[in-house]
């Protein structure tokens, strides 16, 4: 039985090449993720497809995390092989997953993913980044996890409050 806690993954493309920077090649993977929900493989909370890499949070469901991101990477191979007929191997064999045990962690590590794509310069807002879940055309295709509501944390960091992460994550404006 899987581990029931959200999980963040960052999958990495092969040395980190820009294979997802093409539109194609970009919706072949968030198709699969949405897939992969759909066949109950998992819970999908947010996600970011970002050149080099496909960054998520989800709850695994079907089995464990690896199994997953074996599946999106077996799922995603064919039609990434035709599309990227130079690349000798599409995604790294390792990956990194981090396991989310608390709502402030999962708020966060959501923030951080969604925000991905304007701190690297892509977009200057998360929604207008086409392939994350921070823009509005998946906003019904993540949820949200609710399996943190008994939750105790008496850490100094818990005392200054939740971190709201919703499908539009705010706007940072620059100074100048």
């Amino acid at each position: 039985m899987p581990d029931r806690n959200p999980v963040y993954v960052r999958a990495t493309t092969e040395e980190e090449s820009p294979y997802f920077a093409n539109r194609s090649s970009a919706e072949v993977v968030i198709a699969t993720l949405i897939q992969a929900q759909t066949d109950g493989w998992a819970k999908l909370h947010g996600f970011v497809v970002l050149p080099e890499a496909l960054e998520m949070v989800v709850t695994p469901l079907k089995h464990g995390i690896a199994s997953l991101v074996a599946h999106i990477q077996a799922e995603t191979i064919p039609l990434l092989a035709i599309m990227l007929p130079n690349a000798v191997q599409i995604w790294e064999r390792r990956f990194m997953q981090v396991s989310l045990t608390s709502q402030r962690s999962l708020d966060a590590r959501l923030e951080i993913l969604l925000l991905s794509p304007v701190a690297n310069g892509l977009v200057n807002l998360a929604r207008a980044y086409p392939y994350s879940s921070a823009n509005p055309r998946y906003a019904t295709s993540v949820t949200v996890f609710a399996g943190f509501a008994n939750e105790t944390d008496t850490t100094e960091a818990s005392k200054i409050g939740p971190v709201a992460v919703s499908a539009r994550p705010p706007v940072f404006k620059q100074s100048g």
